[in-house]
């Protein structure tokens, strides 16, 4: 069996899709389907939710090779695409003037709960920028505080809350869009990283030292860190500034790429995303349109031709395979034996069941062993097996633990590297042999 994490197998176009979200329209979310089956990291949410919004996410999730990310932009206020199945969330503007982040957070809590129970586990949001007057960002109230301070506590709130609920946060638009034109239309141009030091870089510091919040990357050309003309996402210089201050382990990902800051510079998407990749993001974006195939198709030829090195794919492949561990449990283990109701069971037996996720990895598999009518496993209680996911694990419970002619009860569970277990189950039962 191969260890944790071993990418050897994959192909370069697999490794490529894994690094892409594609936009979709929620009532067209089956054209996403064979790009799942290709290894697609992710679908975007975009348009008004259908009725049946939560079984088209449920066949989105079962159909991907790789258990794929469901993302939505849920800020609340002008940014909310869930609004008709959710129901309405204050701006972050009307948070940070009426509410106690610790209202936030709970408010968060709720609104990731409602997201967890539709399928979506990946929240676009919380804007960290700061609300800089007359600047897009506070006309259209998506920044929390002009203070640096607040804009981080309600940040790191809305961020606590929704990661209580499963569901991952995306803090952006790092290092800071408050002081900056809409990206959307085209380039925008910051103060100089001294002056995003000093202000527009404290809250997402803030953010990022309370857990393990991914990064969303701006369309931002910042003076003395990027390079005249090169925005945030397309620089070199920019992400190994923010890896220093973010750690290793950390997803970074885009804005879109299908945004006029990005089309200013006379990029398509897919050149866009390998430009991004090899500077350092590990996740791209891309707004519903061609779809994902074009985009996919260019990273998976710059990692053959070694132009974006297949080591660097491979890092940014486990930073998201981990970060998709933390709101995915393994599936229920299957292939039990001995089997259900088992006779003459020798007193030395061997327990055996294939765990499985459909992130894959290393899975702890902890099985449970009591007597028939005992209200607690007074044999064996989570005793831990690892191994690799989609192989069988087996325990052998030692002979002095078992009488004859006795029955007994189990049940095995596997738990990934993140903590997330499978439900246990089912309790199996078998009869030690006279």
């Amino acid at each position: 069996a191969a260890p944790a994490d071993d990418l050897a197998g994959w192909s370069p176009r697999r490794l490529a899709a894994q690094l892409v979200l594609a936009g979709y329209d929620m009532n067209r979310t089956d054209r996403a389907l064979p790009h799942l089956r290709e290894g697609l990291g992710g679908v975007i949410l975009f348009g008004r939710p259908p009725a049946d919004l939560a079984q088209r996410i449920a066949r989105l999730r079962a159909t991907g090779v790789t258990v794929p990310f469901v993302a939505s932009d849920e800020e609340g206020g002008q940014v909310q695409r869930l609004r008709p199945v959710l129901g309405p969330l204050p701006s972050a503007g009307d948070h940070g003037r009426r509410r106690t982040p610790e209202q936030v957070r709970s408010i968060a809590a709720a609104y990731g709960q409602g997201m967890r129970r539709l399928g979506v586990d990946l929240d676009l949001g919380p804007v960290a920028d700061l609300r800089v007057r007359g600047y897009y960002l506070q006309r259209t109230d998506r920044a929390f505080s002009a203070d640096p301070a607040a804009a981080g506590a309600y940040a790191g709130a809305w961020s606590a809350g929704i990661r209580s609920s499963r569901v991952v946060p995306v803090v952006k638009h790092w290092p800071g869009h408050g002081q900056a034109v809409n990206t959307h239309d085209g380039a925008a141009v910051t103060p100089p990283l001294a002056v995003l030091e000093g202000r527009d870089l404290k809250p997402f510091d803030a953010v990022l030292r309370a857990g393990s919040v991914p990064v969303m990357v701006g369309h931002l050309t910042v003076p003395g860190l990027t390079g005249a003309g090169t925005p945030a996402t397309l620089s070199a210089p920019a992400y190994r500034y923010l890896r220093a201050r973010a750690g290793g382990s950390r997803v970074l990902m885009t804005d879109s790429l299908s945004m006029g800051a990005i089309r200013g510079l006379g990029l398509t998407p897919a050149k866009a995303a390998v430009r991004a990749l090899r500077a350092g993001a590990d996740v791209v974006l891309i707004d519903p349109g061609p779809g994902p195939r074009p985009v996919v198709d260019a990273v998976a030829a710059a990692i053959s031709r070694g132009e974006y090195p297949r080591a660097a794919a491979a890092a940014s492949v486990r930073r998201v395979l981990s970060l998709k561990r933390t709101v995915n449990a393994p599936v229920p283990a299957t292939r039990h034996a001995p089997a259900p109701a088992a006779n003459g069971v020798p007193l030395a037996p061997v327990l055996s069941v294939l765990g499985r996720d459909r992130v894959g990895g290393v899975l702890e598999t902890r099985f449970h062993v009591r007597t028939r009518g005992a209200t607690t496993w007074d044999v064996l209680n989570g005793a831990g097996v690892k191994g690799v996911s989609g192989t069988s694990v087996s325990y052998r419970i030692g002979g002095d633990r078992l009488r004859p002619a006795t029955t007994y009860e189990w049940a095995a569970r596997s738990c990934n590297a993140a903590g997330l277990c499978a439900p246990l189950g089912p309790v199996l039962r078998f009869t030690t042999a006279g």
